[in-house]
């Protein structure tokens, strides 16, 4: 058997010159960028309570009654308020967005008031002189706020109540008839409120309107129009849909309810099993956030989670989260929370950029243009030896033929 390189020296030579660079820069690049800090040095945990018997268990009641949340002990804290002496966590006030759906409840008051009913565009009154009937008249209070009269035209009605209205055209009467003793009397009011009920009540929801918020932050409603909506919390919203309201309908109350909610969402990629959108039906924390996305993968650097917030603030603002350090000392900083819009990135570790760097490097690169392997071949003889009845002796390959005569 022989051996032949398909390599010369020099070749050789070479790539081993090849390889030794690309391991140095290897390692060049990999001492920039650090390795995780856990490699290099023990991180410090908070005692954890091994639940393995009775008294484990024992243990762990008493400390979550120890640590049980009550308005003594989070009186100071801003992160909490206390409502009815209950202590609940102080959540920052949802702010409606585009996406959202609203409802309208309209509650119509039918209650006694002490302020006289004033009249209103589509009221419907009747004006009676009962010594004079020839002057008597009924109808609709035109939409420029005015009625006409036999005699004296048209006169202004609007806001007036029936005590002034009646004092204003006995006075204008007075000038042609002694005594003119008018009535006025309402035959229909609140038209308004008609049309309101006409346009909001339906079969399965009654007196109620569902308005989904257009991607321009407006929504639109009955009588008063599309308003902006987009950015206010419900309550603020809810006081400026009353205050529309009273400038047109009387006796009526608006309450606003958040039906569904789909501008609340946040978006997760990265070292993530399901990156993608999701929407937080809840407020969420950082880890909770990771979670809905599956959880991360083993690639995951949790030491440099990045979160890109810009909803709400003049400048975007980018904050790095150690969240390997916060899961191993047990210190999961409730009040760490995820907003809406926030962008979670999840980068990959030390260790898998430096795979992707040799890979890089030696299947993609320098392994492309001087593959690193050698080349050898073997030539054998595998000739097979002639049959027994055909063989030769050696020895007689050398000796001069003969020839034998009978």
């Amino acid at each position: 058997m022989t051996h032949s390189p398909s390599l010369t020296k020099a070749v050789v030579r070479t790539r081993l010159a090849a390889i030794f660079a690309a391991i140095s820069a290897i390692c060049f690049l990999a001492t920039c960028s650090g390795l995780p800090p856990s490699w290099t040095s023990s991180r410090s945990k908070t005692p954890v309570i091994d639940v393995k018997s009775e008294s484990g268990l024992k243990t762990l009641q008493e400390t979550e009654t120890r640590l049980k949340i009550t308005p003594a002990s989070v009186k100071d804290d801003p992160n909490y308020k206390i409502i009815n002496s209950v202590a609940i966590p102080n959540i920052p006030a949802y702010r409606i967005g585009s996406g959202d759906v609203l409802e309208l409840v309209y509650h119509i008051q039918y209650q006694k008031t002490s302020e006289p009913y004033r009249l209103e565009v589509q009221d419907r009154i009747s004006i009676n002189f009962p010594y004079n009937p020839q002057f008597s008249t009924s109808g609709l209070v035109r939409t420029d706020g005015k009625i006409t009269m036999p005699l004296i035209g048209e006169i202004q009605v609007v806001g007036l109540t029936v005590d002034e209205l009646t004092k204003d055209i006995n006075k204008r009467y007075s000038r042609f008839i002694n005594n003119p003793s008018a009535t006025v009397g309402i035959e229909e009011f609140n038209v308004k409120i008609d049309e309101l009920k006409k346009a909001i009540t339906t079969a399965p929801r009654g007196q109620s309107k569902v308005a989904p918020v257009a991607p321009d932050g407006r929504v639109g409603f009955p009588i008063i129009g599309n308003i902006e909506a987009a950015g206010f919390t419900v309550s603020q919203l809810e006081e400026i849909i009353n205050q529309r309201y009273s400038k047109y309908v009387r006796n009526l109350q608006v309450t606003l309810i958040l039906l569904e909610i789909h501008h609340n969402k946040v978006y997760i990629f990265g070292e993530v099993n399901v990156p993608g959108i999701y929407e937080m039906t809840s407020q969420f924390t950082l880890l909770q956030a990771l979670t809905q996305a599956g959880g991360f993968k083993p690639s995951a650097n949790l030491e440099d989670v990045l979160v890109f917030r810009n909803s709400g603030l003049t400048t975007p603002v980018v904050y790095r989260v150690n969240l390997q350090k916060m899961m191993n000392s047990g210190q999961l900083y409730g009040d760490l929370t995820v907003q809406a819009a926030d962008v979670i990135y999840v980068p990959k570790s030390a260790i898998d950029d430096l795979n992707d760097l040799i890979a890089k490097i030696f299947t993609k690169g320098i392994y492309a243009i001087v593959p690193f392997q050698s080349n050898f071949s073997a030539t054998y003889d595998l000739t097979p030896y002639k049959a027994a009845s055909s063989y030769v002796n050696p020895s007689t390959l050398n000796t001069p033929a003969t020839t034998t005569t009978p």
